[in-house]
């Protein structure tokens, strides 16, 4: 205890890492926070199965979890697109000013990785909600969007979960 007599939050705690891999392996409360983890845009399955896997959580059920929390959002995307294309399509066609340089730069990613691997580079690149936005944004059909994205999803939470669990068992003898 400090001088003052005043005591900071943490004195007498337990470390953060403590605290997480306490509640980590102790129930489903684990695998509610990966499903909402995966399912934040820019917290990627990249970010999310080595940490769960690491608080003892079940690599099997981690990757099944990660892999739903990041692929539900990814159909949602495509929902809520197709819903604006209609709704946009059914509108009076007024004159719209060009703005140039708009949707260019989007363009330009798809022309040169495809479908197949913006997809599979989404996750390290832009992330892969806003691989799905650009691809459907520059004209791909919502089923290769949906493919591509479940594939590369899957591919990404398998291997990275066998190369937590290798990792760990290399470490950890």
């Amino acid at each position: 205890m400090p001088r003052s007599g005043i005591r900071a939050p943490w004195e007498g705690k337990a470390p953060v890492s403590e605290l997480l891999a306490d509640w980590g392996a102790t129930g489903p409360w684990g695998y509610v926070v990966v499903a909402v983890a995966a399912a934040t845009p820019w917290l990627e399955i990249l970010v999310v199965i080595p940490p769960a896997i690491l608080l003892n959580l079940d690599p099997v059920v981690v990757t099944a979890v990660a892999f739903l929390g990041n692929y539900v959002p990814v159909g949602a995307i495509v929902l809520v697109h197709d819903a604006w294309t209609r709704w946009r399509s059914g509108r009076v066609a007024t004159p719209r000013r060009r703005h140039p340089g708009r949707g260019e730069r989007a363009q330009r990613v798809l022309q040169r990785y495809g479908v197949p691997g913006l997809a599979l580079l989404g996750p390290l690149l832009t992330g892969i909600h806003l691989a799905a936005v650009i691809m459907l944004a520059t004209g791909a059909s919502r089923q290769r969007v949906l493919a591509w994205t479940g594939a590369s999803l899957a591919a990404w939470a398998v291997g990275l979960t066998l190369a937590t669990v290798a990792g760990v068992s290399v470490v950890t003898g």
